[in-house]
């Protein structure tokens, strides 16, 4: 077995000087070299959550706050002031995670809004997108099929892990077995992830749709108004 001087002396026969930290050096490059290992470790987990969205029949979106345009609305400054809200929203996640429902007409800018506040916490969380149609559909059919089961586990899994949760078009069925069904999945859900952050958009408001989950606080955010 090779000793330290053996690795010195062979070091030394093919011009390499070895060099000795000290202890001060060597406790700091022990930090650098957990802080490196601990950032690719986070950055590999935040790519394994973000691949296990259900984006539906659109393919992956995206949509920063730098992409927001209150001139596409109805009120150019209801707008104006609603992106603000997102933004400021997000810059107080950093220091604590907490629930977001937003709701309002479609076409309002609910789920760009939704992506943005998402993408802005993909550096500091794991972040996961879900739309609760194409959850539902999977919901359905992993009835009669073993392989979209076991995908639905896994995809549920994920969903009450994941630290900043997007549900996408919640209440959007127009049955009431669906309906039922759905906010059935949503209270299971709410129960796994407390001290998560589950943003959810929706046409509808609490009234309409019967369904309210505080786990750990929400803010509701009205977009009906432009």
């Amino acid at each position: 077995m090779n000793t330290t001087s053996d690795w010195v002396r062979e070091l030394q026969q093919r011009g390499l000087t070895p060099k000795t930290l000290t202890p001060e050096e060597r406790a700091e490059k022990e930090k650098s070299d957990a802080e490196r290992i601990t950032k690719a470790w986070q950055a590999q987990e935040r790519v394994k959550y973000q691949r296990m969205s259900l984006w539906g029949e659109t393919e992956t979106r995206s949509f920063e706050f730098e992409d927001w345009n209150p001139q596409m609305q109805r009120n150019e400054q209801t707008a104006r002031d609603i992106g603000n809200q997102a933004y400021a929203m997000t810059k107080e996640m950093r220091n604590g995670l907490f629930n977001v429902f937003l709701f309002g007409r479609a076409g309002a800018g609910k789920t760009s809004l939704a992506l943005a506040m998402m993408s802005r916490l993909s550096d500091s969380y794991t972040t996961m997108f879900v739309s609760v149609v194409e959850w539902r559909n999977l919901k359905f059919k992993s009835f009669k099929d073993n392989k979209v089961a076991e995908r639905l586990n896994l995809t549920e899994k994920f969903m009450r892990e994941v630290e900043v949760l997007v549900l996408d078009d919640f209440g959007k069925e127009t049955q009431a077995e669906a309906k039922e069904t759905v906010s059935s999945m949503l209270f299971e859900l709410a129960d796994a992830r407390r001290g998560k952050a589950t943003i959810i958009t929706s046409n509808d408001d609490f009234d309409r749709i019967g369904v309210e989950i505080r786990p750990g606080g929400l803010v509701a955010a009205n977009y009906e108004g432009y």
